[in-house]
């Protein structure tokens, strides 16, 4: 790494920091305004208070750092130009694509921590947020209404159950599927498949299915009326809660699970839209910075105000594209791996046409 390098990307890295905490601190003050309600009628101790926002804190850091980079970028790049600093380097020779990239692998190394942040740190500590909010926050809060469609447990090491939909008020499940996997977990051995399950109270009992044994190409089918399952140890309270969000899993989990509703014949799409996305956001860092660098390489006069104004124009119209490309990805009207990328596509695009006309 050279002295220029060391010197552009000191310059980068000291805005991105400071706009990285800025944003930070401002989300979880807003959150807490909002929150102050619940914390004082619930009387929650300010050890718990202080451990939620540890725990949200890897989710705003995910959220914030396209924000940050831009604003990172824009400062930089647009604080060197002002100063003839990008024309003197221009002027000894050196292109702009040279002068541009420590910001651009700097882009590319922070998209890989985001990436791998958010399949290792993020769901465990969005679930623990999660935890501290339903036990101490949220303690009225009737959680029998949410989160009851395709339902995926683990009974045992070899043993999964899918419940395509559960109706509380008669403590009923539909569309039951329980699959056993040899040790390996490669190959599906026995699979139970049933329209219901009912709670009689102290158990469950699953109702009018059927068994199917897998032996190597062979397979044996026996139809039964009803299978006692004492096994079963959640109650059906516990079904409201069991089946996170997909922030809440990593992206192997997410996979697993979408793998489980294609078996059951359920629509993956919306929850593949949200699978491609935990791969196509934190690319975002590095096409905004793509975007953002070039165009601030230019000498203008507009000062800070500026800067930090487009900067929020640009992440709002960004952010307002992948939301709308996640909302058409749901509902189908378009394919869940464009709907992900789209806002990646349109803006790599604009930033690639922007760095050729800024080059020139």
């Amino acid at each position: 790494m050279t002295i220029l390098d060391k010197y552009i990307s000191q310059k980068f890295l000291g805005t991105l920091a400071f706009a990285l905490i800025a944003f930070s601190a401002i989300y979880i003050v807003v959150d807490m305004i909002g929150y102050l309600d619940k914390f004082i009628d619930q009387d929650v101790p300010l050890h718990l208070i202080i451990k939620y926002y540890a725990y949200y804190l890897p989710y705003i850091i995910v959220l914030a750092l396209p924000v940050a980079m831009l604003l990172a970028s824009l400062f930089s790049v647009g604080q060197m130009s002002r100063y003839n600093e990008v024309v003197a380097m221009s002027a000894a020779g050196i292109s702009l694509f040279r002068i541009l990239l420590p910001l651009f692998l700097i882009g590319l190394i922070i998209s890989a921590g985001t990436l791998y942040i958010g399949e290792r740190l993020v769901p465990y500590t969005n679930q623990k947020k999660l935890d501290i909010f339903t036990n101490y926050m949220d303690k009225a809060r009737n959680h029998n209404v949410s989160r009851n469609k395709d339902i995926y447990l683990q009974i045992t090491k070899n043993q999964w159950l899918n419940i395509g939909y559960f109706d509380s008020n008669i403590n009923t499940g539909y569309k039951i599927s329980i699959e056993y996997f040899d040790d390996s977990y490669n190959k599906i051995v026995r699979r139970i498949d049933a329209p219901r399950m009912v709670w009689d109270g102290t158990s469950w009992a699953i109702l009018n299915g059927y068994i199917r044994t897998f032996k190597g190409e062979n397979e044996e089918v026996e139809l039964f009326e009803r299978i006692e399952r004492p096994d079963f140890k959640f109650r059906p309270n516990d079904l409201s809660k069991v089946q996170k969000k997909a922030e809440e899993m990593s992206y192997w989990e997410l996979r697993r699970f979408i793998g489980n509703i294609k078996r059951n014949g359920g629509d993956p799409n919306r929850w593949l839209v949200d699978l491609y996305l935990k791969i196509a956001f934190p690319f975002a860092n590095f096409i905004i910075v793509l975007f953002g660098a070039p165009l601030s390489s230019r000498k203008t006069r507009s000062g800070p105000a500026i800067s930090f104004g487009i900067s929020l124009l640009i992440c709002f119209l960004y952010f307002g594209i992948i939301k709308t490309g996640q909302a058409l990805g749901h509902n189908g009207t378009l394919t869940p791996m464009l709907a992900a990328w789209i806002g990646n596509i349109i803006f790599g695009t604009a930033a690639a046409f922007i760095f050729v006309k800024m080059s020139k």
